[in-house]
């Protein structure tokens, strides 16, 4: 084979893998909850991994104070309540910016765990 047919081959190869990761991911459904639209459950990851996530679905991490506000005054409106999980927040604790805020749900008590650490999250817009 000649360098020319090669490369082609190896494009169509990459443009499948392309493909193929697409289908793979999972289409994430925002839900509009009081004056946000809340992603369903993302899955575990790191604080670094969640935001990231977020970003790139045209999203953030909800505030601390957005977290507690679902669980205050629209718990009403969680379809999914049955996922009980310690969801992180965008909130930097102030004394030590390797930890985080982040909210247990559906209960509402609050913590702080090392951006490390792999909890649960939600994206907001």
């Amino acid at each position: 084979m000649n360098t020319k047919k090669i490369l082609k081959k190896l494009d169509e190869i990459k443009n499948l893998i392309q493909d193929s990761k697409k289908k793979a991911e999972k289409k994430v459904v925002f839900t509009k909850i009081g004056n946000l639209e809340w992603s369903e459950p993302l899955g575990e990851m790191s604080w670094y991994n969640a935001k990231k996530k977020c970003e790139e679905m045209g999203g953030r991490l909800p505030t601390r104070i957005e977290l507690i506000d679902l669980v205050d005054n629209h718990s009403d409106e969680i379809e999914d309540w049955d996922k009980e999980d310690y969801f992180w927040s965008a909130t930097t604790r102030s004394s030590d910016t390797h930890h985080a805020w982040g909210t247990h749900l559906p209960y509402g008590y609050t913590s702080y765990g090392a951006k490390t650490n792999a909890y649960d999250s939600r994206c907001v817009r």
